[in-house]
């Protein structure tokens, strides 16, 4: 099978990633504006409940194997290879399976525990199919990337992509239409009653939730399923002369004992990354419901006993995904810096080291404060471009997506950093760092949510607050690690940059929005003021000669000659 070279297979995975990105996000607003605030509550509160156990179950698996892989095909043992693929799959899909029945057996309960109604017990069962599916998927995934051909990888993790937001939303389309023709019909569905409409239409969002989740499920097995034909139809490219040349192969437990030990440090950071979703799921709507009581503004079209779960879906499903955008894509630039990284601790090389962590964080924080800025100055305009027709959603969340704006810029530069300090072996300190953030939003949730004058904005403040602290301690602790000084420029030059963008975008809305008709549509203006804070920012940063322009260059010319 044929191999491609390191610039090609990072195309090929850069481009996967900004095309699921994208489909991604062009899935999350459809199902938000399908769902709302409310809907969203069950959706996000059970992969809350979900992704530690995914996380535990699956992460480091495509990792460990790329790289056991790549290390017995390095030394020519093939028939190595094919046991290494028959044992981790074997392995991994009986856990896998064992998962997904203990979530199945335990759906009841954790809905009761943690979601906002026992009905929601179906978007676990929904969920638990994807525990086995997610462990093959993990291992073909990983075997395709240690033979260095990345083509099979991109194409299943599209065709995932692409059918959960097609199913997904056809699924939960069609539950809300269905009820609300059963309601139309009899004035009841799922064997209830109901007096009005919007009530059948509440009692639908767990079960079109559910619809939504089923179809990711769905999505993950036919990329199994491709990858399966892959492999049947096209092989991997040993023939039966490789197998022969080097018979022999480790014993069964030699390979998982391997396997294992590779893969559980990244699945104990993995754990840890998820519980921030948990800590929420946990504290946010029981402290809303407090600052009600003590007296908070809520929007008056919702019912005060749903309030707590409408605000805490409306965050998760509005803000979060805003949010999450900037890490998200920051995150393809930061990376770019890890094989040089890699390469050069692998050597030894002191000052290639320092070089490769400084280009690291310099990037990270040149792609993130503009954006980060942007959302910070322009929450409402954010929220108003992507899910313009959810006003009460929007005019809960759009202070906290403020303050989110903060973390988004801390969380895009620690991400990198985090990894960088796995590359250097410090298998342990990103999890002690993560645990302390961890911790310390849980604390500050605890404190500030219920406070009427901040409410969902304090679970905000918590995520920001929090990921400054782990963003503080990763960098130093790899600049620390490294012997490396960052100087105060590559900090400073992107915060004044973004600082101008920030205003210039918030300038751009106020303007014009001051002189139009009440009546139009200000989706426009808001586009027009998010581009004009990224304009502002790139053109400030251009002239205080802050962008890496010599090697924006060397990197399209490589791209060049490569292709």
């Amino acid at each position: 099978m044929k191999q491609q070279g390191f610039l090609k297979g990072s195309a090929i995975l850069l481009g996967m990633v900004i095309i699921t990105k994208a489909v991604g996000l062009a899935y999350k607003i459809p199902l938000t504006h399908l769902l709302g605030g409310s809907g969203m509550a069950y959706y996000s509160g059970a992969f809350a409940v979900f992704s530690p156990l995914l996380a535990a179950t699956v992460s480091g698996i495509t990792a460990s194997v790329a790289r056991l892989t790549a290390e017995s095909r390095a030394l020519g043992r093939f028939a190595q290879l094919r046991k290494l693929r028959r044992t981790a799959m074997l392995c991994c899909c009986g856990i896998g399976l064992a998962s997904a029945l203990l979530l199945t057996l335990l759906s009841m309960p954790l809905a009761k525990a943690f979601l906002p109604s026992a009905s929601a017990l179906w978007t676990l069962v929904a969920l638990a199919p994807s525990l086995l599916l997610c462990s093959a998927l993990a291992v073909q995934r990983g075997y395709y990337e240690g033979l260095r051909n990345m083509l099979p990888t991109a194409g299943s993790e599209i065709i995932e992509t692409v059918l959960r937001a097609a199913l997904g939303l056809a699924g939960a389309y069609a539950v809300l239409q269905y009820a609300a023709r059963d309601y139309a019909a009899t004035h009841g569905c799922f064997g209830q009653f109901f007096r009005t409409p919007e009530e059948a239409a509440a009692a639908a969002l767990p079960y079109a939730a559910a619809a939504a989740v089923l179809a990711g499920s769905l999505a993950t097995g036919a990329a199994v399923l491709s990858l399966s034909l892959t492999y049947r139809l096209r092989g991997d490219g040993i023939t039966p002369a490789m197998l022969a040349s080097d018979p022999v192969t480790d014993p069964a437990p030699n390979i998982i004992r391997r396997l294992f030990g590779h893969s559980l440090p990244i699945a104990l950071t993995a754990v840890i990354t998820t519980l921030s979703a948990f800590i929420d799921l946990l504290t946010v709507p029981k402290g809303l419901s407090r600052a009600i009581a003590a007296g908070m503004t809520a929007p008056a079209s919702v019912s005060p006993a749903a309030l707590p779960d409408f605000i805490y879906g409306s965050y998760t499903g509005l803000a979060l995904t805003v949010c999450g955008i900037v890490p998200t894509l920051t995150a393809m630039f930061g990376k770019s810096s890890l094989p040089a990284l890699t390469e050069a601790a692998a050597r030894r090389n002191k000052r290639s080291l320092s070089s490769s962590v400084s280009s690291l964080i310099r990037v990270s924080l040149l792609a993130a404060l503009p954006c980060s800025a942007a959302v910070a100055a322009l929450p409402r305009e954010a929220l108003t471009l992507l899910f313009g027709g959810r006003t009460d959603e929007i005019s809960c969340t759009a202070p906290a997506l403020s303050v989110l704006g903060i973390g988004c810029c801390m969380m895009s530069v620690s991400l990198p950093c985090l990894s960088a300090l796995q590359t250097l072996r410090q298998r342990l300190l990103p999890v002690l760092i993560m645990l302390a953030g961890s911790a310390l939003k849980l604390i500050l949730n605890l404190v500030l949510i219920p406070l009427p004058s901040l409410g969902i904005t304090g679970a905000a403040i918590a995520a920001a607050v929090s990921q400054t602290l782990i963003c503080l301690l990763s960098a130093g602790s790899l600049l620390h690690i490294t012997h490396t000084r960052l100087p105060a420029a590559a900090v400073s030059k992107p915060l004044f940059a973004s600082l101008l963008g920030a205003a210039a975008g918030r300038l751009a809305y106020d303007l014009p929005d001051s002189l139009l008709p009440q009546y139009l549509d200000r989706r426009l203006l808001c586009l027009t003021a998010l581009a004009a804070s990224f304009f502002i920012s790139i053109l400030a940063l251009w002239l205080m000669d802050s962008l890496p322009r010599e090697r924006i260059k060397k990197y399209f010319k490589k791209i060049r000659k490569t292709y």
